[in-house]
């Protein structure tokens, strides 16, 4: 009888949800074309100033608690990872009784650690729902002897403490027949797009997120996860986006709602792609983004509870985290994994009271505040702002001991300087142009009387200590940007975003003072050169300094390219693959040149013929982050630049495996051959292969280096 009236309630959401009415209200507005900037900033307030929130993974998957069989290394994706048929799956269901659950201790954990939002898993991939659904009995009321439903308890408790409310809701549900349920051992990407797809996302998918929304209170956020199936597409995203944000106008969503998602770095791929932030996963972005964005980060290997896994980081690392993603502007999603039973692991307990003692000393700097475009002096200096700029935060990472210098900002004479927690004006003075020196209490000297450990936070007056801009190069327009590389010269211009600044430059690498060159006109470069700028404005107020190497090939004379680098991966343009400068893995944003979905082919210019004997060229393996090696490697010649001789061709070998990871030269050696043009052809596999999260999605190659000899 209740399955007949769960056919009822589905076909009724589905008739609702495609009636004439309903199709003319979510046409009338399109939220992503007609939004304003100001209406979107309005939209985004509460959430930009949070800061900090707790990320819940909790589900029928904390019942193994990590292992299956004598695996012990599962977790949120057990179901997957294990291959657990559903109908074994379903079994987990009748132990998940969480007792212990306590809707007002975790909110209050959450709380007292400083987080102002908490985002949980209303559904995970495994498709068990938290709440008590109508669209479904796949849910805790329904499958389960706790039968409580748990969202509208937390729901509660959060209105109760002023905390927002916000669910992660999976695209992909590998227990529906319509998703991925019929495509078991291999639920994620299952054999083949499912064709009755489309009916699981309107009569399933939408009505239960509108239960979401219309049945728990006020909620914050939509955290989507699981697009990158092949069914799911960008319009669907953005259809469901408008459709969902007609029903709650101020609702936030991320931008896994749809395809924009590059690779676990999270930032979107296109301009006009669906969502209101990006998702760094397990990382924390290199430089400050003019998109809003969050990193989600686990505190051990694990997001849903594994009770083997005790590798967590440390409370020094955790508020670390928290304030580099706050000097860069983003907000920090720290994740906690509950057990069966309903209690936060102790060790997460403990972790977040340390976060918790510092930031009621230092919150300040985390909440209402945004990232500084130069937001770091150092390894251990963070510049943050106030959101409304009238004060400049300078974190020490590091205990500087007696007295610190700060080269970056410095306020107008008489300015008063606090350090949080300490009740007096710390003294401060100039020790030379753009710099000053601020001396620490006496007290603190003894790790055992500060407040606080692990940061510090130094706070002036904003207006008067603003970080100045570094200088910016501008190549000359007779010259293509970074391509020194094959020019007899070139011209470099410098310019400062701040008015009335003068701008000092060295040639030689050294660091720039107002002893150095001043910049009045722009520089000529015959040579290879290391030009290092900085910018000085009133006598004061240094910029940290830009720095960029200008290097003259001795190689060869040009390469063109048959498809071009990626803007967002584009390191130093063409200078990059000879500027003898190999890139690594520990950063892979820098010295690489992306290509997505193309094959690498490039044609190199000897400039004469020359006596060709040896080529090595490097590539980088990241599969995590969408990154592959050539399938092939293929090297032709040719002397007039028309007709091509291949000379060798390498198979790739090497496993193309997500836990591969690093970087491979791949070395072509010949007897000597007489030629002015080589081309290299790099086959990119296109496409991420079915056993990859984002497969169907285009593959990246990474290229850097290119050697000849």
């Amino acid at each position: 009888m209740k399955n007949l009236l769960y056919l009822l309630l589905a076909l009724f959401a589905f008739v609702s949800c495609n009636s004439p009415e309903k199709k003319l209200k979510t046409a009338s507005r399109d939220y992503i074309k007609t939004e304003t900037q100001k209406e979107k900033d309005k939209r985004m307030q509460w959430w930009r100033d949070a800061g900090f929130g707790m990320f819940i993974h909790w589900g029928l998957y904390a019942v193994p608690a990590g292992q299956y069989g004598e695996e012990k290394n599962h977790a949120e994706w057990i179901q997957e990872t294990a291959d657990i048929p559903v109908e074994e799956y379903e079994k987990y269901a009748e132990q998940f009784n969480p007792v212990k659950f306590d809707a007002e201790e975790w909110v209050r954990i959450a709380k007292d650690a400083g987080m102002k939002y908490i985002v949980i898993t209303s559904k995970h991939h495994d498709g068990f729902c938290l709440w008590d659904s109508k669209v479904s009995d796949y849910d805790i009321i329904d499958r389960t002897p706790y039968k409580k439903d748990i969202l509208n308890q937390l729901a509660e408790a959060c209105k109760n403490e002023g905390i927002t409310l916000c669910f992660y809701h999976s695209i992909m549900d590998w227990h529906h027949q319509f998703a991925q349920g019929i495509n078991h051992p291999d639920y994620n990407f299952g054999k083949g797009p499912n064709q009755n797809f489309s009916k699981y996302s309107e009569n399933y998918l939408k009505p239960q997120l509108v239960e979401l929304i219309k049945n728990h209170g006020h909620i914050g956020v939509l955290w989507f996860d699981g697009e990158w199936i092949k069914e799911w597409t960008e319009d669907m995203g953005k259809d469901l986006y408008n459709y969902l944000r007609n029903i709650q106008p101020d609702l936030i969503i991320n931008n896994r709602i749809g395809k924009g998602r590059q690779g676990m770095e999270g930032m979107n791929a296109y301009e006009d792609a669906a969502g209101d932030f990006g998702t760094p996963e397990q990382e924390i972005l290199e430089n400050s983004s003019k998109m809003d964005w969050e990193s989600c980060m686990t505190m051990n290997d694990h997001w849903g509870y594994n009770k083997f896994d005790e590798n967590f980081k440390s409370p020094e690392i955790l508020i670390h985290n928290l304030i580099d993603i706050a000097a860069k502007g983003g907000n920090y999603l720290l994740n906690v994994g509950p057990t069966a039973q309903g209690l936060i692991p102790e060790k997460s307990i403990l972790l977040l009271k340390e976060i918790g003692n510092w930031m009621k000393v230092n919150s300040e700097v985390i909440y209402n505040s945004r990232g500084t475009k130069h937001y770091k002096e150092g390894e251990s200096i963070y510049y943050i702002k106030s959101d409304d700029e009238k004060y400049l935060y300078a974190v020490l990472t590091e205990w500087p001991g007696k007295k610190i210098e700060l080269k970056y900002a410095k306020p107008k004479v008489g300015t008063e300087i606090f350090l949080l927690g300490y009740e007096k004006p710390l003294v401060w003075k100039d020790i030379s142009l753009g710099s000053i020196v601020i001396e620490f209490p006496e007290k603190w000297q003894n790790p055992n009387s500060r407040p606080v450990n692990y940061a510090w936070v130094i706070k002036m007056k904003g207006k008067q200590a603003s970080v100045n801009e570094s200088p910016k190069f501008i190549i000359d327009s007779n010259y293509i940007e970074n391509k020194f590389l094959f020019y007899d010269e070139i011209l470099v211009s410098l310019k400062s975003a701040t008015p009335d600044s003068k701008i000092y430059y060295s040639t030689d690498g050294s660091e720039p003072s107002i002893e150095s060159n001043e910049y009045t006109e722009p520089i000529c470069l015959n040579e290879s050169a290391t030009i290092k700028a900085i910018s000085i404005k009133d006598g004061f107020v240094n910029s940290p300094v830009s720095e960029t190497n200008f290097l003259k090939s001795k190689t060869y004379k040009s390469i063109s390219f048959q498809y071009p680098f990626s803007s967002k991966y584009s390191a130093l343009g063409s200078l990059s693959l000879g500027d003898g400068i190999f890139g690594i893995k520990e950063n892979f944003h820098k010295n690489w040149l992306g290509f997505e979905g193309v094959d690498f082919i490039a044609t190199i210019n000897l400039g004469e013929k020359q006596s060709l004997s040896k080529i090595s060229i490097d590539f980088l393996q990241a599969s995590k982050s969408w990154i592959f090696l050539p399938k092939s490697i293929e090297v032709s010649i040719s002397k007039d630049g028309k007709n091509y001789q291949e000379l060798k061709k390498i198979e790739n070998t090497i496993p193309q495996t997500e836990k591969e990871f690093g970087t491979y030269l791949f070395e072509f050696e010949f007897s000597k051959k007489q030629t002015q043009f080589i081309r290299i052809t790099a086959k990119n596999i296109a496409e991420c292969p079915e056993w990859h999260k984002g497969a169907g999605g285009k593959a990246w190659l990474f290229v850097d280096e290119i050697i000849v000899n």
